[in-house]
């Protein structure tokens, strides 16, 4: 089916997440990278997301390593990138780890067109553990990106473990979320993907990765010297593709590289009315807990009047 030429208003289209291992050589993750850009291409999508840093393996020896393995917007990478987007005639997300003219590096969400156009791109809001020691959390919210399927909004693993910056995309209009991720935790299938899709009602089309997230050869040692098993090394897959009610339409294996699709009618995240009358966006009461947008420091504490000792039982 065509991404081209029909009103979104009625323009059901077809989605796709590819979930794949990506290892510390740039060369051989490009390859894979395209590889499965070609495999979605068979379903003929009109939407393709791929995983959260495809570039390189989130793991560095130092800040000198992170930057060399980053991509820049105008390198090959990229560029490459948009030409397997070109050879499917498909839009495609994707998330890889961005060095910048002044040196550093970001977890930076891209969309190519169907043409292999660059339009646009969203640094990550919320980094996790060592990510924080590497890269540059955002400084503003990503775009929405009005194209013929629908609105799209992009976001990258730790963003949808709190709903924050995936609801301000669909407060801000967003219809289709595409979510790159680099996760271990087998809640992000289970609870954060499909939660941030109906308490926004949109579209969540989610890529996670298989395989080690670390460079395999230091699995092993890593597990013993932290005590965390290897299989929380990996990733935990259940790529999935969510209805604006919630309903999985389609969800990968947790341990096999695959491509999944689905079919979706956009319109249904144009209604945020849930089907007990509740209309999500009305119903919100930004007034009363603007606090928490706040300094906790500058907020006066409420005087305490409980007991000291109270005895319980569960």
């Amino acid at each position: 089916m065509s991404a081209m030429g029909a009103e979104p208003q009625t323009k059901r289209v077809r989605v796709a997440a590819a979930q794949f291992a990506v290892g510390t050589d740039l060369d051989t993750n490009l390859a894979t990278c395209l590889h499965w850009l070609r495999e979605a291409g068979r379903c003929k999508p009109d939407l393709v997301v791929l995983p959260e840093f495809v570039n390189h393996a989130s793991w560095y020896d130092d800040a000198e390593h992170c930057r060399r393995v980053s991509v820049t917007l105008d390198g090959p990478f990229v560029a490459a990138l948009a030409a397997g987007a070109a050879q499917i005639s498909a839009y495609v997300a994707v998330n890889c780890t961005v060095l910048r003219d002044d040196g550093i590096c970001t977890g930076t969400s891209l969309l190519f067109s169907p043409t292999g156009e660059l339009l646009g791109s969203s640094d990550k809001q919320v980094l996790i553990g060592h990510e924080n020691d590497f890269l540059q959390r955002a400084k503003q919210p990503g775009p929405i990106i009005e194209t013929p399927l629908g609105k799209l909004g992009l976001y990258a693993c730790m963003d949808g473990v709190v709903s924050e910056t995936p609801r301000c995309l669909a407060l801000r209009g967003a219809e289709i979320l595409c979510n790159s991720l680099n996760s271990f935790a087998t809640d992000e299938g289970s609870l954060h993907i499909p939660v941030r899709a109906a308490e926004s009602r949109v579209f969540v089309v989610a890529a996670n990765k298989v395989g080690p997230l670390i460079p395999e050869a230091i699995l092993e040692p890593v597990s013993a010297a932290t005590g965390i098993p290897i299989r929380f090394l990996s990733g935990a897959g259940d790529s999935q593709i969510v209805a604006p009610d919630g309903t999985v339409l389609a969800l990968a294996s947790p341990d096999k590289a695959e491509v999944i699709w689905a079919d979706i009618d956009v319109s249904e995240a144009r209604s945020k009315q849930r089907p007990d009358g509740t209309n999500v966006f009305a119903a919100r009461r930004p007034e009363l807990y603007a606090a928490i947008a706040q300094d906790p420091a500058t907020q006066p504490a409420p005087s305490f009047e409980g007991a000291e000792q109270l005895t319980v039982a569960a």
